[in-house]
């Protein structure tokens, strides 16, 4: 008994591996054929990638047909005129080939770097009667399929041989209800395959082609150059470190929008605090002294006046009236030199005030914070434009992008020609722009030579980011023959 088990097992198992194989081999044919007519008429390339993916398809879908029939799918018409489950399993069946058509050309266009969007023109076009069309020609296509399935069902597979190839032995054996069953059956299927290939044709007929002659005129001839470049600001404006000092606060980062003036960073402010509140307690002192030199000077001045009232009435002798001389002119030099004394203070107070005020570093314009190259805690001296600290983007309603031209297309480029570009973050968004500067790059590593060539472009909804990269095409090499 177990023998005949294992027998009916591995009778079963070949059974089902042929009709795996069958199925298979009739949706790889299907599917090749599609595939290959895409590659021929529509000069394709990359025919292996789609001959590969009618293998996967066709083995997958055989699967999920030999899947259905356990299932029973359509058995709810089996009691029925043929034609109901044949355009039941077909229909469905279309459906799934359909779902992994889009699959599959989804799959192709993220290998070759596309996004969805992109890939799905390439299903019947991209439009929805396009894709409702190649429905409806693999639903056709699968009705001959069907249609053999349930003949073979319904009279036996022996009995579907002796009908096709001919043996009358056979033949004769078959009840005049079947073969009637089966005549009506086919006259169905050939019904409905006419009328679906006359939908087909009358979805695409306002689609053919259209051709329009017109009189041959001398015009212009427009060349397009293409380059990479890197998107920027217009304009920039460094800030730098005004004093010497460590870093003690950040207020500013990447991206952010600053104000002219606004504080960007802090350095620390208190060893310039100190020779404020220094030079301040000098110039205090400086201040006192100075107004005791005015009284001294003013006293002096009044004592050799009076002497000089007293010698001309010769009331006074003369060694007197020269040390009140003496005296007047000594608080002339001290209260002089204070003077200077207070003046120097004055003026280093004020330099000592300005360094304290640079410990706050401010941004010089309105604009865009583009880097930040600075850090807490760190230490930076006093610097040029060379040493910025932060670099700000004065206004991005405007925006600059290099790009760089080879040596053998530089010279179809002139200033004016019009620009259009795209960046990698909104390739469907295209930009315009005009060529405003030409100039000669550093020559790469291979000796050959590229140009920099600056458009202008305006961003009116900042939608450009310096840094983007960008795909740039140039019109240029105008000539104009009338």
């Amino acid at each position: 008994m177990m023998n005949e088990r294992l027998s009916r097992v591995k009778t079963g198992a070949i059974y089902e591996t042929r009709k795996l194989f069958w199925i298979f081999l009739y949706l790889f044919v299907l599917l090749s054929l599609f595939a290959f007519y895409k590659a021929l008429i529509l000069n394709e390339e990359a025919l292996i990638y789609h001959q590969g993916f009618a293998l996967i398809n066709a083995l997958a879908l055989a699967k999920v047909m030999l899947v259905g029939e356990y299932l029973h799918v359509g058995d709810n018409f089996k009691n029925r005129p043929l034609i109901f489950p044949i355009i039941f399993k077909s229909a469905v069946f279309a459906v799934l080939l359909v779902c992994f058509h889009i699959i599959e050309e989804s799959f192709i266009g993220v290998l070759r770097g596309k996004t969805l969007s992109q890939s799905i023109p390439s299903i019947g076009g991209g439009k929805l009667e396009g894709i409702v069309g190649v429905g409806i020609i693999m639903f056709v296509v699968l009705m001959p399929f069907f249609a053999f399935r349930e003949l073979d069902r319904v009279i036996g597979t022996e009995e579907l041989r002796a009908l096709l190839f001919g043996d009358e032995t056979k033949t004769s054996a078959a009840s005049p209800v079947l073969r009637r069953h089966w005549r009506t059956a086919a006259a169905a299927v050939t019904v409905v395959a006419l009328g679906a290939g006359w939908l087909t044709w009358s979805l695409h007929r306002n689609t053919t082609a259209r051709y329009v002659t017109q009189k041959v005129e001398a015009g212009s001839m427009v060349r397009t150059v293409t380059a990479s470049g890197i998107v920027g600001p217009a304009a920039t404006a460094p800030v730098v470190a005004r004093v010497f000092g460590v870093i003690q606060a950040l207020e500013c980062d990447v991206k952010m929008k600053v104000k002219a003036g606004q504080a960007c960073a802090k350095i620390d402010p208190r060893p310039y605090q100190i020779m404020v509140d220094r030079i301040k307690s000098d110039l205090a002192g400086a201040k006192a002294r100075f107004a005791k030199d005015k009284a001294d000077l003013a006293q002096a001045k009044a004592a050799f006046e009076h002497h000089e009232a007293l010698a001309e009435r010769r009331a006074i002798s003369h060694t007197a009236i020269e040390k009140s001389l003496k005296t007047y002119e000594q608080a002339q030099a001290r209260t002089k030199l204070q003077e200077v004394t207070v003046g120097q203070l004055q003026a280093a107070l004020q330099a000592a005030e300005i360094n304290l005020g640079s410990t706050d570093v401010v941004s010089p314009i309105d604009g865009v914070v583009l880097s930040r190259n600075v850090k807490m805690g760190q230490t930076v001296a006093e610097g040029s434009e060379t040493s910025s600290l932060f670099l700000i983007a004065a206004d991005l309603a405007v925006i600059h992008i290099t790009a760089e031209v080879r040596e053998m297309d530089i010279g179809e480029v002139e200033y004016g020609d019009n620009a259009t570009f795209t960046v990698e973050s909104l390739p469907n968004r295209p930009f315009t722009g005009v060529v405003m500067q030409i100039g000669q790059s550093q020559p790469m590593h291979d000796q050959a030579t590229n140009y920099d060539v600056v458009i202008s472009a305006s961003n009116p909804d900042l939608l450009l980011e310096p840094g983007m990269r960008a795909t740039i095409r140039i019109q240029s090499q105008r000539r104009y023959d009338g």
